[in-house]
């Protein structure tokens, strides 16, 4: 079916009305940030510590008056907690973190990603509105003026990188050797309403145009050209230090110019924004500007957080990060007798209190029915004896009614008042029958800081479970009664991310998983160690009987020798074999069963870094809805999983998303997820890989895990081969232009071949948690994702044939799917224009037949992701510039929002080649002889001129069509 409203309108209105955002507890309260965390990883020295904070203080106290400002006072920093590690112990802090911790933290000091190096960044991964999943910076770039320098002042970048992470604006800016983002664009004078008379303009947005000058980046020279009289790869442009612009901050943070000190808005403000410049704000906003976007996030949308006189300087505590407080509140009602709920939930919650959690931390046991009592104290993991006496609390004897707000009353007000970190963990497989409920206990909650993760235990587990879990900033996990423990493993896995995080040498990574059920005597299977891991291998395996188990597990080493002994505890019926320290290579396990068919056995392989050196190879995953609920119908889930190597992304790895539908016995859905910049992945080589996800069956709670696999072609970014460490701003001046680095990245995450490294063979496996759907399409109502990669390139010089004369260019995209990226679209609607304004969203079905390009004969079934090439010839006409953009179409009709606009210059338009500053002027001789040339061309044209007829050629045919360019 066709879409009757725009795109763009209805995602964004969407977007706001369902509240999206990130984990981040920051709020906006009477036009005041409240409850930022700037947390510091484990990985940065101590003896750093007081530069950095003094530093972070200095940048936020800056950053918030230049927010105040750029907002029209509307907002400003407050209140702001810096976030030390655990293991710091000669900094001074107020007190203990409450619940603030790293994962989910607004601003990160952590170790340089290769590629962006001391750069500061947003890590993005969302759409157009989406928040950002942290603002990253590197010890070095706070701590040294020169290498901050580049960046333009640490204030106002905090500013732009802010406008990022919490509104889900974009760069207004181009970036080098970018193909969808390029450092200049053709400002036509056919633009309509747009003066400019066909020049070549950086890419930015401004009131007036930045002052400055191209430069080849070795700052030697003026740019050279291309044929098509468009600067070539290695033109830069140097904006001045002093500007008369003051808008926009997304274009040129690097500028130190007081007076840019706004955003782009409306045609009709003293800030228009330019919807023409190919930035990522125009394709990925459907070219709204910064303010509109920032006007209908929920801090300033119906009018919330007017402008105000009062301004504050922000409030800045020291907090060290502490050990969580677990409050395990855990449903004891007569239903979880069933599927024998009861007795997998004691076997899971011991073996995660036996081995799973962190020394240190504090557990408390609560069960409740119909009404609810403290089973074991807060007590601290200290020691095996520790860990056990709390394990051997936990009984199977269950009975009675639900009162699930019962239990969170005594965890938040009896249990973990006024304690550090507090987190429950709330397991339940039934709704509400008894008092008090939820929503009566909802505020203490609330008032208590906690935050809590739910797991819907079963089909008809309390539908309010997502809702208390994404008040708190908890998460949500969904366990069917047919799953054999894995899936309830993963969710009291799940809280252990409110754990201080431990530094990357003692990071343990899961690397197998299995199950097996069958009649076979003997099962087993293969697992690598790779270069990255080796420490501590463990292998655990359990069974629902221990009669099912005839010959105790073991492992093979690569070299065939036997590793045994492993330890097994009656208790959970898991056998447990460890290795301090294994080789890398091929790994294998082997056990000896009874064949019988009812019962089961499941194997889980983790591992640690192998070397304190080196980071291990991490995986993690999660879902664009959080916690809230989706409705299919109208909502659009987007399923992530990040994989790096400290901070350096893995790129062309093979990464597939496993769904477990809500009913029992249908088989998960399988998703292969890409980094390819294009569908749900908004930038390629980041290391984040996505799909939509677009498949449902049924209502119900749907659980998301993603496996990971090297696939054969996996490396490792390690950045650019030179440095930008060593480099130093000393003044704006050609020789110091030299050694500036250039800002990354755009819609491709750069790739030096020679600075890659393989990781080998390796597996990796991430629990993104569940996501609950309560409505679902009845017709095909998602029409094909957007194309952001649609390329033009000129093959060749004019050709002659008999009758004519013209062009080969190349036409290229990559494919949408059916439905968003999944599937194959049916087919695509091209069209080629002299004018831009025809190929806007709401005038592009609408546009002149003359600008279509008929394919109605070219087979499009080309799977979603991949590339579709055709060679386009171009009868020539005369000097112009072309403008192209599609959208794709599915089977029911649904058509792709427009493509991002395609430019192609046939000839050389030689009033492009004057340069836009004076000391760029070409010599008169040259204009003379250019001015001949024009003219025999001219004659040239008008005589082979007899048709304006174009023809598309594609897998080996040509399709003919009409083209009038008068």
């Amino acid at each position: 079916m066709k879409m009757h409203t725009s795109f763009w309108g209805a995602t964004l209105l969407l977007l706001f009305a369902l509240g999206v955002r990130g984990q981040s507890r920051a709020k906006l309260v009477n036009n005041g940030y409240e409850d930022v965390v700037v947390a510091i990883s484990q990985e940065v020295d101590e003896m750093d510590g007081p530069d950095i904070i003094a530093s972070i203080k200095e940048m936020i106290q800056e950053s918030s008056r230049r927010l105040y400002r750029a907002t029209h006072t509307r907002a400003y920093f407050r209140s702001v907690k810096i976030l030390i590690p655990k293991s710091w112990t000669n900094t001074s802090v107020i007190g203990n973190a409450l619940s603030e911790n790293f994962q989910n933290s607004d601003i990160r000091v952590d170790i340089m990603n290769s590629v962006y190096k001391n750069q500061p960044y947003t890590h993005q991964s969302g759409g157009c509105g989406d928040p950002g999943l942290y603002i990253h910076l590197t010890p070095e770039y706070l701590i040294d003026r020169a290498q901050a320098a580049w960046w333009g002042p640490r204030g106002k970048v905090l500013l732009l990188e802010w406008a990022k992470y919490r509104w889900g604006v974009f760069d207004e800016l181009g970036y080098p050797g970018d193909e969808s983002f390029p450092l200049f664009y053709v400002w036509d004078e056919n633009t309509s309403g747009v003066p400019g008379g066909g020049t070549i303009l950086p890419t930015y947005c401004a009131n007036i145009p930045v002052e400055g000058r191209r430069i080849d980046k070795r700052g030697r020279s003026i740019c050279s050209l291309t044929p098509q009289g468009e600067p070539d790869k290695d033109c830069r442009f140097l904006p001045y230090r002093d500007q008369r612009a003051t808008s926009s901050l997304m274009s040129y943070p690097l500028i130190f110019s007081d007076t840019v000190v706004d955003f782009c808005s409306g045609p009709d403000s003293d800030h228009p924004h330019n919807a023409v410049a190919p930035t990522k704000q125009n394709l990925f906003c459907g070219g709204r500007s910064v303010w509109d976007i920032m006007m209908m996030h929920e801090d300033f949308a119906n009018n919330a957080n007017p402008p105000t006189e009062r301004y504050m300087d922000p409030e800045i505590q020291v907090i060290q990060h502490a050990d969580a407080n677990y409050a395990l509140v855990l449903d004891y009602s007569g239903s979880m007798n069933d599927h024998y709920r009861i007795h997998k939930l004691r076997k899971t919650a011991r073996r995660w209190i036996l081995h799973e959690v962190t020394e240190g931390s504090y557990v408390a046991i609560i069960k409740f029915s119909k009404r609810a009592s403290l089973v074991h104290r807060l007590s601290q993991i200290t020691d095996e004896a520790s860990r056990k006496t709390l394990a051997d609390s936990i009984e199977t004897k269950a009975d009675g009614g639900t009162s699930i707000g019962a239990g969170l009353y005594v965890a938040v007000k009896k249990i973990l008042a006024n304690v550090k970190n507090p987190v429950i963990l709330l397991i339940t497989d039934g709704e509400e029958n008894e008092n008090p409920r939820i929503k009566d206990v909802l505020q203490n909650v609330l008032d208590s800081g906690v935050r809590v993760i739910t797991v819907a235990f079963g089909a008809e587990a309390d539908p309010k479970l997502e809702k208390i879990a994404e008040m708190t900033g908890g998460k949500t996990f969904t366990v069917n009664d047919i799953d054999e423990g894995h899936m309830l493993e993963d969710a009291f896995d799940g809280a252990l991310t409110y754990q201080p995080p431990p530094p990357r040498s003692n990071t343990t990574v899961t690397i197998h998983e299995e199950v097996y059920r069958g009649t076979e005597r003997y099962a087993g299977s293969k697992f690598n160690v790779d270069f990255t891991i080796g420490k501590n291998l463990v292998l655990r395996l359990d069974t629902d009987d221990r009669q099912h188990i005839v010959h105790e597990p073991h492992m093979v080493r690569p070299d065939g020798n036997i590793v045994g002994g492993a330890v097994f505890d009656p208790n959970t019926f898991t056998w447990i074999l460890t290795v301090p320290l294994a080789e890398e290579g091929e790994w294998k396990w082997r056990v000896g069963l009874s064949g019988s068919p009812d019962n089961f056995i499941r194997v889980k392989v983790t591992a640690q870094t192998r070397d304190p050196t080196v980071h291990p190879i991490t995986t993690r995953a999660w879902i664009s809805s959080g916690t809230r609920e989706v409705n299919a119908t109208r909502d659009r889930v987007i399923i992530y999983a990040e994989v790096k190597q400290g901070n350096n992304p893995v790129v062309n790895a093979d990464v597939r998303a496993l769904v477990t539908p809500p009913s029992e016995f249908e088989p998960d859905q399988e998703y292969i997820l890409l980094d390819n910049g294009q569908g749900a992945d908004i930038q390629s080589g980041d290391g984040i890989y996505s799909r939509y996800m677009t498949h449902y069956s049924a209502t119900g709670r749907y659980s998301v895990k993603a496996q990971v696999t090297d696939g054969g072609t996996a490396v490792i970014n390690r950045g650019f081969l030179t440095s930008s460490q060593r480099k130093r701003r000393s003044a704006e001046n050609d020789e110091d232009f030299e050694e500036r680095p250039d800002y990354c990245c755009g819609s491709h995450i750069p790739l030096h071949h020679k600075n890659t490294q393989v990781t080998g063979t390796f597996n990796r496996i991430s629990v993104a948690g569940s996501v609950k759907v309560t409505e679902i399409p009845v017709i095909d109502n998602q029409p094909p994702a957007a194309v952001r990669d649609l390329h033009i390139v000129l093959l060749d010089d004019i050709q002659t044939d008999t009758l004519s004369s013209f062009y080969n260019v190349s036409l290229s995209w990559t494919a949408p799917g059916d439905d968003l990226d999944v599937g194959n679209a049916s087919s695509y609607i091209l069209r080629m224009t002299k004018n831009r304004s025809d190929l806007a969203e709401k005038y592009f079905n609408n546009a002149s037949k003359e600008t279509l390009i008929d394919t109605s004969g070219y087979p499009f079934g080309v799977e979603a992701g991949e590339k579709i090439n055709i060679t386009l010839k171009l009868f020539l006409v005369s000097d112009v510039t072309f403008y192209l953009a599609l959208r794709a179409k599915d089977e029911a009709g649904g058509e792709s929002p427009v493509s991002n606009i395609a430019v192609l210059r046939l000839e050389v338009n030689h009033h492009l080649l004057q340069p836009e500053y004076p000391q760029l002027l070409l010599p008169v001789w040259a204009i003379t002889l250019i001015l001949a040339l024009l003219v025999l061309l001219i004659i040239f044209v008008s005589v082979i001129l007899a048709s304006r007829k174009y023809g598309v050629t594609g897998g080996g045919r040509t399709l003919v069509f009409s083209f009038n360019m008068s």
